[in-house]
Formats: C-alpha cells, structure tokens, sequence
C-alpha cells in the first residue's frame, strides 16, 4: 500500500531555527511521503548580522533536495513585508497530487497557493499569530495595527480556512484572535512542538557539558535561551538572579543567543554593573540544535521573562524546569510539575521572578525527578503533535 503524500507549504522554511514546521516535518516523514515547498529566502526575523555568525547565507538554492526524510522544494519569490509569492510555485503545486496539504503561516503569503489551487486533497491551516508580535508598540500603534490586519491577512485567513478541514493555532490566544477569520471553522490548539530526538536529557551528557561550563556539582544553574532582542526583557532576568542569590549563593546565569557585539550592549552594561552577577554570568552564541541541547542539559532552570519561544519547549523536552509569565501565549504548557508560573506584577517588577526561581531551586533537581518531567512534557514532542495532524487527516489510525 502507498504511502500517503503529504505537502507542507510556508513562506520560509529554516532548519537552523528549530520552529514548528522543522520539528514537524521529519515527524510526519515517518508515515507519509512529505514534502516542504517553500521561498529560497531566509526567514527576516534573523538579521545579516546574526546569519552570517552562523555562517548562512540570506538565500538558499533554488533546487527540490531530499534532506532528512522528505523533500524540500525552493522557488524565486518576490518579498515584500515578511511575505513571498511565486507564480512558479503555485502552478507547480498545481501540477502534484498529494492526499494532505498543510498552510503553514498562511501570512507569509506562499500558503495560499494551497487555497488557490484545485484538489481534493485535505487541507489544514496552522497559524501562530498572538499579540507578543505587537507587544513592543505603542497602544495607538497597536489599534492601527490590528486594523490593517483585519483588511488585509484577515481577509486572507478567512479565504484560507473556508477551503480548510482543520484549522490549528499554536497558543489559546492564537485561536482566540483568529477566531474572527476562522470561516465558522472550529479552531484547535497545536501546541509548539519540540524534537525528542534532538532535545531529550541524558545524566552522561549532563555531566559531560556542565565540567565543560565550567559549574560546580552544587551550583544551580538557570538558563535563558534564544534569539536575542530587547523586548524579552533579560535585564529583568538579571535583576531577578541579582536578588536571588541572597538565598541562593550558588546561583550560576547561562544566557545564550547573545550577540556580545553590538545589539547586546545595554544588557551587557547592565552585567557589568553588578559584580555579584557578572562572575556568576555566562554568556554563549546562538547556539545549534546538538550545543543548545546540551546547554539544556547542563542547566537546572529555563527562565523566560517577558515572550515567549520556542525554546521553552525544546527546554521542557529535556525535563527542564520552566519559569514563564502566566499570560496566554504559554497558559497551556506548564503541566504535571513541569515548571511555575509567575504573575508580572508591573513592566519592572522582579520580586515574583525572584520568587519563582528560589522556589524552583529548593527541590527537584535530581537526574530521577528530571526524567519524570521527561515523559510528563512528551505530549508537546513532534511525534506526538505530528501524529495528532495525521490523524485528523485519516492518514494515520493509531
């Protein structure tokens, strides 16, 4: 019996940064014939600077690969704003068959091809749209914003979604805010998906990474992983470290994905205004997926101040504990004693960070409790989220 043939199209699609469509797309690889169709640009929420420290050039090879398990289309596109389009694209798409389509951040543009084309495959829309794209603007220029949505993606995702079965958002308010262009679809929550054969917790490498950091057997060590930018707000997360060593000396800060260069410079002055911190402080790179997994590892607590990421997810997927802001970005994630949720009393405030992080470190820290986390969180693994799009397509049964 043939495999059944599965098409994930998206705008961009960037192995290196780990997001749902990466982590996804080996997954369903293991129960159907899949293939990506994406731009031959670089996702422009990595800037030059950040790509070329990678080593990754803006654009990719215009070519159809095999690359981990499926395949992987790249056309031409023109780009304007975040978004792509290819003529080329749409009448290629056109031309296959496929039993599955999957719109991936149908605003990106290239999505609609798969509305814009006669099939009679299935079809699934994913979104991750949530207000934490716009939280850095001003209140007025939020209002103007959520208009020109409403007139322009707005029209589109409604378009979308009426030729669509199923209709996924990453987070609670993803399908609260969208539910307006749902097309009387009901709309379900597809959380954010980490690779359990790339994010997992080993004791051995555990050990193994924490003597190469540098940490001590007794130092408690939290880290903050992800593309840097101002608005995640790590000053906050060093203010908190700061007045949490007055009840945890042996507090250690990893914080990785900071550039030490240029657009770091005010977090950087602000470590090295504080002594205490700064010798306690480690700073890395962005890191690739088998470094960032051992930076998981090594560490005891993930903290997130203000945004939220995918890391958090990647970070639970080796039993990390999490502290996160309780607001709807990420209401759903914290279950069966993964973490703690802490309340943002005001813009500045610390003391609630500064608590949750003293009571993480009080317990829970063995290599046992840490696995039991493991299979607590495997509900948010790619296998697990894959299977359940699958699913919902009648292409897979158990």
């Amino acid at each position: 019996m043939s495999r059944p043939r599965v098409l994930l199209i998206l705008g961009y699609f960037d192995w290196f940064a780990g997001y749902q469509e990466a982590a996804l797309a080996p997954w369903l690889a293991r129960h159907a014939e899949v293939e990506v169709v994406a731009s031959d640009r670089v996702s422009p929420m990595f800037s030059d600077e950040h790509l070329s420290r990678l080593g990754i050039p803006r654009r990719y090879e215009i070519r159809s690969s095999a690359e981990r398990g499926l395949r992987v289309t790249r056309f031409p596109c023109a780009e304007w704003r975040g978004m792509v389009w290819s003529g080329e694209a749409r009448r290629y798409v056109a031309a296959q068959h496929y039993d599955a389509i999957l719109q991936v951040m149908p605003g990106q543009g290239l999505p609609l091809a798969g509305t814009l084309i006669r099939s009679k495959a299935y079809r699934a829309s994913l979104y991750g749209d949530n207000s934490a794209m716009w939280s850095h603007l001003s209140p007025l220029a939020r209002v103007a914003k959520g208009a020109a949505f409403a007139a322009t993606k707005g029209v589109a995702y409604t378009a979308v979604n009426a030729r669509a079965q199923a209709v996924y958002g990453y987070t609670p308010e993803t399908v609260g805010r969208l539910r307006l262009f749902s097309a009387g679809r009901a709309m379900r929550v597809l959380p954010l998906a980490f690779d359990p054969e790339r994010f997992f917790f080993d004791p051995t490498l555990r050990r193994r990474a924490r003597a190469e950091y540098g940490f001590g057997d007794d130092d408690i060590v939290v880290i903050a992983a992800g593309k840097y930018q101002d608005k995640k707000r790590l000053d906050l997360l060093l203010d908190a470290t700061e007045a949490a060593l007055a009840t945890i000396p042996n507090l250690r800060l990893l914080i990785a994905g900071v550039d030490t260069t240029t657009s770091a410079a005010p977090l950087l002055q602000r470590v090295a205004k504080s002594p205490a911190v700064a010798e306690r402080t480690t700073f890395r790179g962005f890191l690739d997926t088998q470094t960032l997994n051992e930076a998981f590892n090594a560490a005891d607590i993930g903290a997130w101040p203000r945004m939220p990421a995918i890391t958090i997810q990647q970070a639970m997927g080796t039993g990390l504990k999490v502290v996160i802001p309780r607001n709807p970005w990420v209401s759903h994630l914290i279950t069966n004693g993964a973490g703690t949720y802490f309340v943002e009393s005001n813009p500045e405030g610390t003391e609630q960070l500064t608590q949750a992080l003293v009571s993480e470190a009080s317990s829970g820290l063995a290599d046992n409790a840490r696995g039991a986390r493991v299979r607590g969180n495997s509900w948010l693994g790619a296998d697990r989220v894959a299977h359940t799009v699958l699913s919902d397509a009648g292409l897979v049964t158990s």
